[in-house]
């Protein structure tokens, strides 16, 4: 048809048109044909024949009827990229390089040029490169992405005589200088893993387990082999079984793009949340009453990503392992055993090693290790799981377990060892919370508690008996098991840990212990972050839960662990201050129960002040000030030397003075006698994400503390907006949809403070018209901590009595409608 067309007797912008039209009407087809399994290859071999279809035009229009032969015309078409691998997908570019001769009896860039402008004009999308032959090796020396893109050229159309030439260019550039081509694309993949690691929005082409990964083993197996295909390894590194799984998973995520460059009409390769229905139902997944179509799409979406990885990163290293090797390494590997050897802190096992499951664990449990190289994965991988009951068991007393779980996990082994693994295996957590999948989740939480960031949390950790880090790191990995089910994650996950311990020999006091950090393990974390952590009430409601200062300690660091391995920016140092806090609040609590009551907390520090040689340095009146104040929160929340630090600040301060640290951002405010409109700066910083205000008062100075999760980089705006706050007497700002019924109130809180909260969606200047609100009923907050997950706002205000807060409480919540 297309041949048909361009060798009529229609005049050149006729065949142009006509041309035009074709590519126009296939275009538009495409997402029906984008359907089927071999659409990259029909697509492929489409691209194919517009692009020489359109060089045969050019040839004929330059030469009519006396075109050369094809052969002794010395330019050659060739593909490069996905298109050269035959991998071309919807929206992406046609990447082609034309190679040609300089023969002085061709006017060949006048034909070349007309050519790409030809490709243009046509609504090709076309990237290009250009080149003489015998620059090519020359060129490929230059950079190792024009390295790698040459070394993919696959003839499309002209010269054969020429392609002849360019092969052998080809091998010349795959034999030149292979290590440092092998090890920069290595680097490369472990540059784009650790950029774009596995997750419930996983990037398919980049990141973990995606297509490049099946690129990078493909690129240096044809530097080292000559292949034009990974199937052509078959028999030389691995086997048909295993490489037909890898293949099919890689077909799943071609299918998967594709239908995602439908959906959004664009080039994305991340599958982000908002398309995972519409990817799932095209893919022909169904609703089941456990799983929504999505859940099973992205489950099979992952165990494909793992697939590849797994795959692709043990067979890498077994092509590269020649170049890796340093001679300086010898002096510091440690041969443990036959086969097996440790290099600072990493495990290595021999790639001909034959032990079984059971004789390599006799091994990896009397030594110890923080990191493992891939050739323990496919160790596991080769393995039978016949691993004894008592190696189990022994296996949670090691120091550092996270590398034989994670190789277990990745090898595909894990979930055989441990059954009560499988039900989470792939499970994505579509809660706008987790980044992670259940079993990630479950395996980071496991790393965290023997990587802990935090010196306090480490401190506790270090100080457990063996037996009870042996129980934490059991709860670590079953804390969640229970999700993806219909009954409470929790208690699911108390009767599978059970069962798991029982199976194990554990007596019946640790497996209690266990079962409780499972069904409290959310307990700490949500008191922490929601609830007033200096409150007797709930202070003693939850010691009661915990009853011990063993058990304080374990769900201390299990909710440390658990919440650090949500995603990569949730834990930072003011949760930790949080949690911290509540745990030495609640140990207070259960050592010395008398404590609890506020009074007793407050007064217990003023004798602690009335004892410190600094304090008594201060006028006696200024001592009388701060002895008097009604700021009951500054005693209980600050230590004897925060509060010197406070009231000495407060102290000197004539008009105003203001502190901002970063890393993350907090903002220090004191004011003496002037009005400081606290509802116009929130206003004005209502584009970051505040987390808790603390507002102390002694006679006329008041001292504003607001720390917030993320950096502001302009110093000078922040400046600015702090001196406008005392300048400006009024500032309306709107109700950002803040309603009555959202508020709930505690008149009965505590002695001297009242509980004000609210639940609502998060949206931008919740706090700011709050404070719009409370100053002007006069109203005293002393403390505000704000709370956010899965975009709902859990905020909690603690107000002094003296302001007068529940008399006033109508007119209040009248102005929130």
């Amino acid at each position: 048809m297309l041949e048909e067309i361009i060798y009529s007797n229609k005049d050149d912008f006729e065949i142009i048109k006509e041309l035009k039209n074709e590519i126009k009407k296939y275009t538009q087809n495409l997402e029906k044909e984008a359907e089927g399994k071999q659409f990259f290859i029909k697509y492929t071999k489409k691209m194919d024949e517009f692009v020489s279809i359109i060089f045969k035009f050019v040839l004929k229009k330059m030469f009519g009827y006396y075109r050369p032969n094809i052969n002794s015309l010395p330019i050659t078409l060739t593909a490069m990229g996905s298109y050269g691998r035959i991998q071309l997908s919807l929206y992406s570019d046609i990447d082609i390089m034309i190679v040609y001769k300089d023969i002085k009896g061709y006017n060949l860039l006048e034909i070349i040029k007309t050519f790409i402008t030809l490709l243009w004009d046509l609504g090709l999308k076309i990237g290009h490169r250009v080149h003489k032959i015998d620059e090519l090796f020359e060129v490929s020396k230059t950079d190792i992405m024009i390295k790698t893109a040459i070394l993919e050229s696959r003839y499309i159309y002209g010269s054969k005589h020429l392609w002849v030439e360019i092969q052998n260019e080809l091998k010349k550039i795959r034999q030149y200088n292979q290590k440092e081509f092998v090890l920069a694309r290595y680097k490369k993949i472990k540059e784009y893993h650790k950029k774009f690691p596995l997750s419930m929005e996983p990037n398919i082409k980049k990141g973990f387990g995606g297509m490049r990964d099946a690129n990078t083993l493909f690129w240096i197996a044809n530097v080292l082999y000559g292949i034009q295909n990974n199937s052509e390894l078959i028999g030389i590194i691995y086997n048909e079984f295993e490489y037909k799984k890898y293949r099919n998973a890689l077909e799943f995520i071609f299918r998967v793009r594709t239908h995602l460059h439908i959906i959004t009409k664009s080039h994305k390769d991340i599958v982000s949340l908002e398309y995972h229905r519409d990817i799932a139902l095209k893919l022909g997944y169904i609703d089941t009453p456990r799983l929504k179509a999505e859940r099973q799409f992205i489950k099979d979406l992952l165990k494909s990503l793992w697939t590849i990885n797994r795959f692709t990163s043990i067979h890498i290293k077994k092509l590269i392992r020649p170049f890796l090797y340093n001679p300086k390494n010898i002096s510091k590997l440690n041969r443990i055993a036959k086969n097996y050897y440790i290099c600072e802190n990493k495990i290595y096992i021999n790639w001909h090693n034959n032990d079984t499951m059971k004789e390599s664990f006799k091994v990896l449990l009397k030594n110890d290790f923080k990191t493992y190289d891939v050739s323990l994965v496919n160790l596991f991988y080769n393995q039978k799981i016949d691993i004894t009951k008592k190696q189990l068991k022994d296996l949670f007393k090691k120091e550092n377990i996270y590398p034989i779980i994670k190789a277990l996990y990745k090898a595909n082994k894990l979930h055989i060892l441990i059954p009560e693994f499988e039900k989470v295996l792939y499970l994505a957590q579509f809660d706008g919370y987790h980044q992670y999948p259940v079993d990630i989740h479950s395996i980071k939480t496991l790393y965290n508690i023997e990587n802990i960031r935090f010196e306090n949390i480490k401190k506790v950790y270090d100080n457990l008996t063996l037996i009870d880090k042996q129980i934490l790191k059991i709860v670590a990995l079953f804390h969640d098991l229970g999700k993806g089910r219909k009954d409470n994650h929790h208690l699911v996950g108390e009767k599978l840990i059970a069962e798991f311990m029982e199976y194990l020999g554990f007596k019946d006091n640790e497996i209690k212990i266990a079962k409780n950090l499972v069904k409290y393990h959310t307990t700490m974390s949500n008191i922490s972050q929601r609830e007033d952590i200096d409150n007797d009430k709930i202070l003693l409601n939850f010691a009661n839960i915990v009853k011990d200062k063993s058990s304080l300690d374990m769900l201390y660091i299990l909710t440390y662990a658990d919440m650090d391995a949500v995603s990569d920016k949730l834990f930072n140092s003011f949760k930790e201050n949080l949690l911290t806090t509540l745990y030495k609040n609640t140990l207070e609590v259960i050592e010395n129960k008398e404590l609890i009551l506020l009074s007793n907390k407050r007064n217990r520090k003023e004798k602690q002040l009335l004892k410190n040689q600094q304090f008594l340095s201060l006028p006696k009146i200024w001592q009388r000030k701060v002895l008097n104040s009604s700021s009951t929160q500054l005693f209980l929340r600050k230590s004897v030397n925060e509060i010197l630090d406070i009231i000495t600040k407060m102290k000197k301060v004539q008009n105003y003075t203001y502190k901002i640290d970063f890393n993350p951002l907090r903002i220090e405010i004191i004011k003496k006698d002037l009005n400081f409109n606290l509802g116009y700066f929130l206003a004005k910083l209502s584009y970051l994400p505040l987390r808790h205000i603390a507002i102390y008062k002694i006679d006329n100075v008041k001292y504003f503390k607001m720390e917030f999760e993320k950096d502001e980089e302009d110093q000078f705006s922040i400046i600015e907006t702090i001196k406008k706050g005392f300048s400006i007497n009024e500032y309306n700002f709107k109700n950002p949809g803040l309603k009555s019924y959202e508020f709930t109130i505690n008149c009965n809180h505590s002695k001297n403070y009242i509980a004000l909260k609210l639940q609502t969606n998060d949206k931008k200047g919740i706090i700011a018209f709050i404070m719009q609100i409370m100053d002007k009923y006069n109203i005293d907050v002393e403390d505000i901590k704000i709370s956010v997950q899965k975009n709902i706002v859990r905020d909690i205000l603690i107000i002094n009595k003296n302001s007068n807060f529940c008399k006033k409480q109508k007119q209040i919540l009248g102005e929130f409608k």
